[in-house]
C-alpha cells in the first residue's frame, strides 16, 4: 500500500534562477525504510523540507495516504528546540495532539530512554553539547509518533554507539510498520535501509535496492567517497612539541567537565579527539584556543591557535562567501592581490571553488557547503597550530574524504592539527588519538609526547574571556535550574505564584513606615525560606542604593513639603524636609523588599514551575474561551529564545576572536567599531531562528 506519492514535485527557492528540486518522482509504501542520498548543495534538504509541509512545490505534487502524519528531524539541531529544559522539550508534541498527562509523561520518558537523554531530562537544553542536543531534537520528534519519520542528519553528531542505538530503535520502528525516509551521508546508516535515492542537482538519478546500489561501484564511491586510509603512524619522527596541555581542569559549575588533563602535541603532526556526545570535546578545543580558561593547570603554545566551530552557522556572518573568508585575513591587514590569491586557494583546497562560491550569499548555502567555507575561514589564516571541532560532520563521503586529506597537507607543510571526531575510520587516519570519557584522557596512541617547555602561555584579552564565560552562564541559567531544596522551591507552582504576587504586591502598596518594615521583614523570611545566599542578597541590595539615592535627590527637588512643616535643608528648589525624608525611607524599603521578593522566587523557580504556576493561574480563563495555551507557549518561547540568542551572541564573538577581530580592538573607539560586526549577523540569525523556531512549532503540531 502506498502512503506517500511524489509526482513531478519542482521547488525554486525566491531569487534563484536554477531550481533546488527539479522534477522528483517516487513512491513509498507503508513501513518502507528509504535512504535519500546525494553530494551537498543536491536539495536532498529541500525535498525533505517539501515533504513535511515546510514548502510547498511550485509544480508537481506530494501526497500522502489518508490520516498519514509525517514529521521531520530538522539538520540544524538548536533551529529544533523550543522549551529550554529537556523534557519540557520532548513533551511539547504530545501536548499538542491533546493527550492526557500520563501519556506525555509515559511517551517522553520512553523517547529520552531511547536517545540515551533520559539522565538530562532536567537540564536546560543549552547546557547540552551539539550531539547531545540532536538527541533532544530526535526525542521531541520521535514523542509523536509520527507515521512518516523523516530524518535529515539527524545522527551526523553522534558517537558511534549512539548511532548504533538509533539505528536499531529505526529497525525496530519499521518493523511496527512505520515509514523512515533517512537523509544522510553515512555508509552505515545506508545499510540499514532497504532502498536507496540518489539526488544530483535537484533531481532523482537512482531509485533501487540498497543492494543494487552497492552493486554500482561508481556510483557508491561517488556519494559515500570511498574508504579512508589509515596513517601509518611509525612514520612520525617530529619530537618538536608545538602545543602543550598542562593538568587542565575545568567546569561549568554544574560538575566537571575536564579533569587533570595532560598531553601536548609535536609539529607536523595530526591528532583524532575522540569521545562521546558530552565528554567534553568542545570545552578542551576551546579552552586549546584560548576562549575558555582553565580553572587549573596552563597551555603552552608559541602562537594563539585557530579553532574551527563545530557550529558553522555561527561561524559564518558576512554576506558573501569570498568576504567570510577574507574577514580573518583583513583584520591582519592583508589586502589586494594577496588577499585574494589566499581566499581563492583557501576555497578551492576545501572543494567550495572561488569562481563558483565567491560572490554566493553565505546564508543561503547548504549545510555542507557552510561547513567547508567555515573550514576555509580557518585554513586561510596559516596559522601553525589549528584546531577543528568535527570538521566533516554533515558532509558527504566526497567532501569529507578532501577535508581529511587536507589536515593531513596541512601537517605535511609544518602546521600541528588537532581535530575532534566520531568516525573510526578518521580517528584511524590520523598520527595520533585522544580519546576523553567525561573529561579525562583514557587513551593516547602516543603518550611518549610528554609536555616540554614552550615558549609562552596564550590566551585572549582577560575581559573578552569574562564577557564569554558570562554569557554562557546567563544561557544555561535562564532557565533556572539550581539545585535548590528550600521550602519555597518545593512548593507546587501555583502556590508560589500566589505567595510571591501577594508578598510583593503587599510591599509595594503599603503606606506607613512600620507596615513597610514590617513586609521588608518579611521579604527577607521569604529569602530565607528560598535559601537565597544571604552574601549575594546583600550585594544585590547594595547595588540598588546609588540608584535610590539620585531618586532621593530628585524627591527633595520636585516632591512638594508640607505647608508648615520644618526644613532642615532649604537650598533654592532643594529641600529636606520630615515628609520628604519619610518618603525617601519608604520609598527605600519599598524597592528592597520588592527586590527581595524578585530575586527570591526566581532562585526557586525554573522555567517548567514559571510555565505550570502560569497555566494553572490563567485556567479558569479557558472558560471564557480566552487562549490561555497560546500565552503559556509564548512564554515557553521567551525562555528559549532569549538564552539561544545569548548563546548565538557568544559563537559571533568566539568567532571575532578566532580570526581576529574584536581581541585586536584597542581603546573605547577600537572596540566601539569592533563590536559593530556583531550586530549585524546577530540580527540576521534572530531572524533565520524566528523562522525555524516556526518551523519547528509546524513540526510539533502546534496550532
Amino acid at each position: 500500500m502506498s502512503i506517500l506519492a511524489v509526482s513531478h514535485a519542482t521547488y525554486t527557492y525566491p531569487q534563484r534562477s536554477v531550481p533546488a528540486v527539479k522534477d522528483v518522482s517516487f513512491f513509498l509504501a507503508e513501513g518502507a525504510y528509504t535512504a535519500i542520498v546525494g553530494l551537498n548543495g543536491s536539495g536532498k534538504s529541500t525535498l525533505a523540507r517539501m515533504l513535511c509541509g515546510l514548502l510547498d512545490a511550485d509544480e508537481g505534487s506530494i501526497t500522502y495516504a489518508e490520516n498519514v502524519r509525517p514529521a521531520l528531524v530538522f539538520q540544524s539541531p538548536k533551529d529544533q528546540i523550543i522549551c529550554s529544559v529537556v523534557s519540557r522539550d520532548t513533551a511539547f508534541g504530545p501536548q499538542n495532539l491533546g493527550l492526557d498527562a500520563g501519556e506525555v509523561e509515559l511517551r517522553t520518558i520512553e523517547c529520552l530512554n531511547i536517545t540515551g537523554l533520559l539522565s538530562k531530562a532536567s537540564s536546560p537544553s543549552m547546557s547540552l553539547s551539539l550531539g547531545q542536543t540532536q538527541k533532544e531534537a530526535l526525542s521531541g520528534i520521535l514523542a509523536l509518533q509520527p507515521d512518516v519519520l523523516v530524518l535529515d542528519e539527524a545522527v551526523s553528531m553522534l558517537d558511534p554507539q549512539s548511532r548504533s542505538d538509533i539505528f536499531r530503535f529505526l529497525s525496530y520502528w519499521v518493523s511496527k510498520n512505520h515509514t523512515v525516509i533517512h537523509i544522510t551521508h553515512d555508509i552505515d546508516a545506508i545499510r540499514q535501509v532497504q532502498n536507496v535515492i540518489v539526488m544530483n542537482e535537484g533531481s532523482v538519478v537512482f531509485d533501487g535496492s540498497k543492494d543494487s546500489f552497492f552493486a554500482d561501484t561508481a556510483l557508491c564511491t561517488l556519494i559515500t567517497g570511498g574508504k579512508i586510509e589509515k596513517a601509518d603512524r611509525s612514520l612520525v619522527k617530529n619530537d618538536a612539541v608545538s602545543f602543550a596541555f598542562e593538568k587542565i581542569s575545568f567546569s561549568y559549575g554544574s560538575g566537571p567537565v575536564l579533569r587533570d588533563v595532560t598531553f601536548s602535541l609535536r609539529k607536523g603532526t595530526v591528532t583524532a579527539l575522540t569521545g562521546v556526545s558530552g565528554s567534553g570535546k568542545s570545552t578542551l578545543l576551546e579552552i586549546a584556543a584560548g576562549l575558555l580558561v582553565p580553572e587549573e593547570g596552563a597551555v603552552h603554545c608559541d602562537v594563539r591557535p585557530a579553532l574551527c566551530q563545530q557550529n558553522n552557522e555561527a561561524a559564518l556572518f558576512e554576506r558573501f562567501a569570498a568576504d567570510d573568508v577574507a574577514f580573518g585575513l583583513r583584520n591582519r591587514g592583508i589586502s589586494g592581490k594577496e588577499l585574494v590569491s589566499r581566499v581563492k586557494s583557501a576555497m578551492d583546497a576545501c572543494g567550495i571553488p572561488f569562481d563558483t562560491y565567491g560572490e554566493r550569499q553565505t546564508f543561503g548555502l547548504s549545510g555542507g557547503e557552510k561547513k567547508r567555507l567555515s573550514v576555509a575561514g580557518i585554513i586561510v589564516l596559516d596559522t601553525p597550530v589549528l584546531f577543528f571541532d568535527e570538521p566533516t560532520a554533515g558532509l558527504d563521503g566526497v567532501s569529507r574524504g578532501r577535508v581529511m586529506r587536507l589536515l593531513r597537507a596541512l601537517a605535511d607543510g609544518g602546521h600541528t592539527i588537532l581535530f575532534s571526531t566520531h568516525r573510526r575510520d578518521e580517528a584511524d587516519f590520523a598520527d595520533r588519538e585522544i580519546s576523553l570519557i567525561e573529561g579525562t584522557v583514557v587513551r593516547d596512541t602516543d603518550a611518549a609526547a610528554r609536555p616540554q617547555p614552550v615558549p609562552a602561555v596564550v590566551q585572549p584579552p582577560l575581559g573578552s574571556v569574562k564577557l564569554l564565560t558570562s554569557l554562557r552562564a546567563a544561557a544555561v541559567n535562564t532557565a533556572g535550574t539550581e539545585k535548590n531544596a528550600g521550602l519555597i522551591a518545593c512548593m507546587n507552582p501555583l502556590l508560589k505564584f500566589i505567595v510571591f504576587f501577594g508578598l510583593f504586591a503587599l510591599s509595594l502598596a503599603v503606606r506607613p513606615l512600620y507596615l513597610c518594615a514590617l513586609l521588608f521583614g518579611l521579604s527577607l523570611v521569604y529569602a530565607a525560606l528560598a535559601r537565597y545566599p544571604a552574601k549575594r542578597l546583600f550585594l544585590s541590595l547594595l547595588k540598588v542604593i546609588p540608584l535610590l539615592f539620585f531618586f532621593c535627590i530628585f524627591q527633595m527637588i520636585f516632591y512638594p513639603a508640607v505647608p508648615g512643616e520644618r526644613v532642615f535643608v532649604p537650598y533654592k528648589y532643594f529641600m529636606v524636609t520630615p515628609s520628604k525624608l519619610m518618603l525617601c525611607l519608604t520609598t527605600l524599603i519599598h524597592t528592597e523588599a520588592a527586590l527581595v521578593c524578585i530575586v527570591s522566587f526566581t532562585y526557586t523557580t525554573p522555567e517548567y514551575d514559571v510555565v505550570d504556576g502560569l497555566s494553572s493561574l490563567l485556567k479558569p480563563l479557558a472558560f471564557f474561551h480566552v487562549p490561555v495555551r497560546y500565552v503559556v507557549v509564548v512564554v515557553e518561547i521567551i525562555f528559549r529564545f532569549i538564552p539561544l540568542l545569548i548563546d548565538e551572541s557568544s559563537s559571533i564573538i568566539k568567532t571575532q576572536l578566532i580570526r581576529g577581530g574584536l581581541g585586536r580592538a584597542k581603546g573605547a573607539a577600537g572596540r566601539i567599531k569592533a563590536i559593530i560586526p556583531l550586530f549585524v549577523p546577530l540580527v540576521i540569525q534572530t531572524m533565520k531562528r524566528a523562522e525555524a523556531l516556526a518551523d519547528a512549532m509546524t513540526e510539533r503540531y502546534f496550532s
